[in-house]
């Protein structure tokens, strides 16, 4: 009877840890498929002239106090506004970055309204849209 009540007891053990597994939260989708932002992983914050990830586009992975003298350039998404200045002049965008958020902002020296790009995400900017000046991680 022992051997019995142990067997029922390990494989009663067994089902709850997988009845565990079963209702654990499931992962996040991941909006970024790989090479859209740049083809670098885990790094970028790019920006693109039209809405929806299309256009030029433009990639950084450090802050940018002014968007002044970058332009957008071809990533394969498409030509529209490519050597456009990206100051004031970007859509959407892509955060590849693992664990940091990105954050565009309406004036230089990171000031004014904003867009928040959380880790992994990608949309079309709202508050900043074709009013972006400047970038900076959090």
């Amino acid at each position: 009877m022992r051997i019995r009540n142990s067997a029922l007891t390990a494989a009663l053990a067994a089902a709850g840890a997988l009845g565990m597994l079963a209702t654990a939260a499931p992962a996040q989708a991941d909006d970024i498929p790989d090479g859209l932002c740049g083809g670098v992983i885990d790094v970028d914050y790019c920006l693109w002239y039209n809405s929806n990830q299309k256009g030029g586009w433009t990639a950084t992975y450090e802050n940018i106090p002014n968007w002044a003298n970058w332009n957008f350039s071809n990533g394969g998404q498409g030509t529209n506004g490519v050597n456009t200045p990206v100051k004031n002049n970007a859509a959407s965008y892509a955060n590849s970055h693992d664990s940091k958020t990105g954050v565009s902002y309406f004036n230089s020296n990171y000031a004014g309204a904003s867009d928040v790009a959380p880790p992994r995400d990608k949309g079309n900017l709202s508050n900043t849209y074709n009013n972006n000046a400047s970038f900076r991680w959090r």
